[in-house]
């Protein structure tokens, strides 16, 4: 290994464990807005991260960070849906002031919701075991089953007894452990970069798809970007302004991450196998820019997979908390998600299902846009009326949103 090598080793690593100390300081974690800011970013971060970039070389080869850019776009856009339910929506359901079919419809969405975040905790944890075990060199379906039953009993068991306190610990560790090895990512590939524009090109030889496919694959990656939603279930411990500033503030921290690194790995992702992308070839063609980089992602890989775990399960506690108007307390929410998460995972083929999942976050979404506009015709007094702009962005988000929910092909 040459001095340039070593230098640049040392280098991603000392900046990632800067960024680590710099983001476990326990003045970040007194800071209401960073704890809000966790779930969400958390949730985003860790549902694909990793992935996001060979999935779309996948299917638009060098127009993916296009790509990406347009998904982000789109879930901010009903990230403000959502913002907007918060502020006009939230105090009329707690004091009975909405009309009984928008209240039906904002109960039906959380119930196709929190069957999501069910299936998605034991997805995500099913996919860290594999993972672990799978670096072991072992190959044991019952070891992966009791494996991520641990994990999930002792989330619960931390939410149970810390609260939404405790699960806000595990996603900060977690995220700062991951949230530093991506800084350290972007800056490795930022670096490899300038040389490949030196003299390399961008040749990707991916799938040969019509464009109806193209369309559906890129619909189901809107839901790689999901986990904004989980701000909306806070609302126990913070105030409504905090939960709308975090959750823009998580939305555009990862949307920024999501973009600038799909742009970044388009030199490495081009030599994949684009027709066959797991999570272990995306962590090899990572030896060419920094020796130390597999190593991280490897960490980088058990972290997004805990935190978004995380971050759901205490996203469903708080939905069914919501949805018992207090008669269920979070903590017994937890358990109850994670009770179903562990007959799920012993019970059904998660990669069969998470199908579902997928279709049911858009679904989520269409209802709270629909929810949205109803409640703008129905409910709201003159003086809360969307503008004109508003009106016509919620009815495009609620038809584009429809169209995922039916005819999307999950994606990550």
């Amino acid at each position: 290994m040459s001095s340039s090598d070593l230098a640049l080793n040392a280098f991603l690593l000392v900046l990632g464990l800067a960024a680590v100390s710099f983001l476990l300081r326990p003045s970040m974690f007194r800071s209401a807005l960073w704890r809000a800011t966790l779930t969400p970013l958390s949730s985003i971060m860790g549902s694909g991260f990793l992935i996001m970039a060979p999935l779309l070389a996948s299917v638009v080869g060098a127009l993916s960070p296009l790509a990406v850019l347009g998904i982000v776009l789109l879930a901010y856009s009903i990230g403000h849906v959502i913002r907007f339910n918060i502020t006009h929506i939230e105090p009329k359901l707690a004091n009975g002031g909405l009309a009984g079919h928008t209240r039906e419809i904002e109960y039906l969405s959380n119930v196709v919701l929190v069957g999501a975040y069910v299936i998605a905790v034991a997805f995500y944890l099913s996919l860290l075991s594999n993972f672990v075990l799978s670096c072991l060199g072992l190959s044991d379906p019952v070891a992966e089953r009791l494996l991520t039953t641990g994990i999930i009993a002792f989330i619960a068991v931390v939410g149970y007894f810390k609260g939404l306190t405790g699960l806000e610990r595990l996603e900060g560790v977690s995220a700062a452990i991951q949230l530093s090895v991506v800084l350290a990512l972007i800056a490795g590939l930022a670096i490899f970069a300038v040389g490949f524009l030196d003299g390399g090109k961008l040749a990707f030889d991916h799938p040969d798809r019509d464009v109806w496919t193209q369309f559906r694959i890129l619909a189901g990656a809107l839901l790689v970007v999901q986990g904004f939603e989980t701000s909306r279930f806070l609302g126990e411990k913070y105030s409504p302004d905090v939960r709308i500033r975090s959750m823009r503030i998580a939305q555009l921290v990862s949307g920024i991450l999501y973009v600038v690194s799909v742009l970044l790995l388009m030199p490495v992702v081009q030599r994949m196998d684009l027709m066959d992308v797991e999570l272990a070839a995306i962590i090899d063609v990572m030896l060419p820019v920094a020796l130390v980089l597999p190593v991280m992602l490897m960490v980088a890989a058990v972290t997004s997979q805990f935190s978004a775990a995380v971050a759901d399960l205490g996203g469903g506690g708080g939905l069914l908390r919501e949805n018992s108007q207090g008669r269920l307390s979070s903590q017994l929410g937890y358990l109850a998600v994670a009770v179903c998460a562990i007959l799920l995972v012993w019970m059904v083929d998660l990669f069969e299902i998470i199908a579902l999942a997928s279709r049911a976050f858009a679904a989520y979404y269409f209802l709270q846009t629909l929810l949205a506009i109803i409640y703008n015709y129905k409910d709201c007094p003159h003086t809360e009326r969307l503008t004109i702009f508003n009106e016509i962005l919620f009815v495009l988000l609620a038809v584009i949103l429809a169209c995922i929910a039916v005819f999307s092909i999950p994606a990550g």
